[in-house]
């Protein structure tokens, strides 16, 4: 049976930009919005998806696909989350219920 999970989105606009891989490019994903995934009896964040526009990492590259990109950080892999994400995580963290 799968639990409930508690989603929290909130502005992430001025954050650190988050790298990442489009079709094995690195490219950077300027934040917008953060979504925090929170499983009830949990103490942390199961999952974070930053969401913004994004652009090449190496200056003069050019990609035909605009629009917004999200990047996934999971629980599997904590040491990966950027502290910003890390400590916005703990600041909105549900109340116990």
């Amino acid at each position: 049976m799968a639990q409930d999970l508690i989603t929290i989105t909130i502005p992430a606009a001025g954050k650190p930009d988050c790298p990442d891989w489009e079709g094995g490019r690195k490219v950077t994903v300027t934040p917008r919005t953060l979504t925090l995934h929170y499983r009830p009896g949990h103490p942390d964040a199961i999952r974070a998806e930053v969401t913004g526009p994004w652009k090449p990492s190496r200056p003069g590259i050019l990609y035909d696909r605009p629009g917004d990109m999200t990047v996934f950080y999971d629980e599997d892999a904590p040491g990966q989350w950027p502290t910003w994400i890390r400590d916005l995580a703990a600041q909105f963290r549900p109340a116990a219920t």
